[in-house]
């Protein structure tokens, strides 16, 4: 007989075949982290005296914790990543209009150097006019 395809995990001791379509290594970090959660479960206090169904949903209310924890970390991430875009945009802009400016600053400095030039040059020119006469 041919043996199903999929993963071997154990979780809490009991070999489970998986084929959730991911591979093995994720599967298998997956069946450890249950298997971690359920061991801390186990340190709870009164764990012994717990029925089943209590233990399950203490397992399932930890790693809900897990999971909506993890998700607000992610979302206020990502709030925070599109509030860098934002204000990466915005600097990227302010940016922009200071090159702009900038050019328009140096070119004026090269108009002012050539017209201090010409000036200097008119300056020296009437100067020479005035020691002739």
């Amino acid at each position: 007989m041919a043996e199903a395809e999929g993963s071997r995990i154990v979780i809490g001791g009991k070999t489970l075949l998986v084929d959730g379509g991911d591979s093995p290594e994720h599967l298998q970090k997956v069946a450890d982290y249950v298997n971690r959660k359920l061991e801390e479960s186990k340190n709870s206090p009164g764990y012994a005296r717990m029925s089943v169904d209590t233990k399950t949903m203490l397992l399932e209310l930890n790693i809900g914790d897990d999971y909506v924890t993890a998700k607000d970390g992610l979302d206020n991430a990502l709030i925070e990543l599109a509030e860098k875009n934002k204000e990466i945009y915005e600097l990227k802009k302010e940016l922009s209009s200071v090159k702009s400016k900038y050019e328009i600053a140096k070119n004026q400095v090269v108009e002012l150097q050539s017209k201090a030039a010409e000036n200097a040059a008119k300056i020296i020119k009437l100067e020479t006019e005035l020691k002739k006469k």
